[in-house]
């Protein structure tokens, strides 16, 4: 059971961050966009979301990993969420948006209560000491029991609205603001732990390659160009299915761990796994969830590890791709990022990790 008591004072469905409120439109007619994280429901499928609300649990373990519990239940400034505070917020809110979700889609055009009332943190009230492992049992269980609705739902029946006082809620809308409410507080999490000095320490490295393809590996090099949240211009996914979404815009990887394994007898090279940037100078096994980036003028943010895939076997000696499978060895995995502020790029610019505000 969630712990309502403890909850009351950080409950609502509003994305929240930095103490800015973003204005909500599901009603399926407005698209849903953010200025702060950059996103845009125009940009997701039902079965992008499935994805992430099933992983949510997963993407908090090891976005926390190592982190002392006296850390995570730190606020980073008086009127903003510790970690815990923000993880049992999505928890709360994504257990909320189920119950509407799940009325909604099996009947359109119900009546549904007004939404719960929310508040930011306020200065001077004490955050109160949470359970890391409370918190990440509630984002799994919530976050995979939405995400199982949403995948044995009907095609037919996203387009379903329901009816609260003075909002109207369609099943998509309200699918895809569960995702920005989630992924939105992933980012707040990432910078909080920044700010306090926890999770992955600060870093400079730079971007030895950048590598496009119109699908397909090996990805090849090019000079530079425009990093969006789409991702890099001129590169394009063959299989949408499982690449492509706004959590995968860019893939990266360490000119190091690339190196170590060719040294090893392996016949692999930048670009061949497919990642976009490759980046020398940072140290790969610190990489975790949250964590920012700057590269060039664009700012990126980790978000889950890249699976590998049979595409991969012909760039091992052995076709061992699970070799780079990040719960096996977590230090030569690709990494996926968000793309937090778009900008240029080119070879040899910076990649600060953690960078400062600014």
């Amino acid at each position: 059971m969630l712990r309502l008591a403890v909850v009351a004072s950080v409950a609502g469905s509003g994305v929240r961050g930095r103490g800015v409120e973003h204005a909500v439109d599901v009603d399926g007619v407005t698209p849903e966009t953010c200025g702060e994280c950059g996103f845009d429901s125009r940009a997701w499928r039902v079965r992008d979301a499935v994805s992430v609300l099933g992983a949510l649990g997963s993407w908090w373990r090891l976005a926390v990993a190592g982190v002392a519990t006296s850390d995570l239940n730190t606020r980073p400034t008086p009127g903003v969420w510790s970690t815990l505070e923000y993880g049992l917020h999505v928890a709360l809110v994504t257990a909320v948006l189920r119950e509407g979700i799940g009325a909604v889609l099996a009947a359109d055009g119900v009546p549904l209560p007004a939404p719960p009332e929310g508040r930011d943190a306020a200065a001077g009230e004490p955050s109160g000491e949470l359970d890391p492992t409370a918190v990440a049992d509630d984002l799994e269980r919530e976050g995979a029991s939405l995400a199982r609705l949403a995948h044995g739902a009907p095609p037919e029946a996203w387009t379903h609205v329901g009816h609260a006082p003075g909002l109207t809620v369609q099943a998509r809308a309200a699918l895809f603001h569960a995702v920005h409410d989630a992924t939105h507080h992933h980012m707040d999490v990432g910078r909080g732990l920044a700010a306090i000095g926890a999770g992955t320490a600060t870093q400079a490295g730079r971007v030895v390659r950048i590598n496009a393809s119109d699908g397909g590996v090996p990805k090849v090099e090019v000079a530079g160009g425009a990093i969006g949240y789409d991702g890099l211009a001129g590169d394009r996914q063959a299989d949408t299915r499982h690449h492509g979404r706004p959590f995968q815009a860019l893939c990266l990887w360490s000119a190091e761990v690339i190196g170590d394994l060719a040294a090893g007898g392996h016949p692999i090279g930048p670009g061949c796994a497919g990642e976009n940037l490759t980046l020398s100078g940072l140290d790969w096994a610190s990489l975790r969830p949250g964590a920012r980036l700057r590269i060039g003028s664009a700012l990126a943010e980790i978000s889950f590890p890249a699976v590998p895939c049979s595409k991969q076997a012909r760039w091992f000696s052995d076709g061992d791709f699970s070799r780079i499978a990040h719960e096996r060895n977590p230090h030569r995995a690709r990494w996926y990022a968000w793309v937090r502020q778009p900008g240029e790029v080119k070879a040899g610019d910076p990649a600060v990790l953690q960078p400062q505000p600014g």
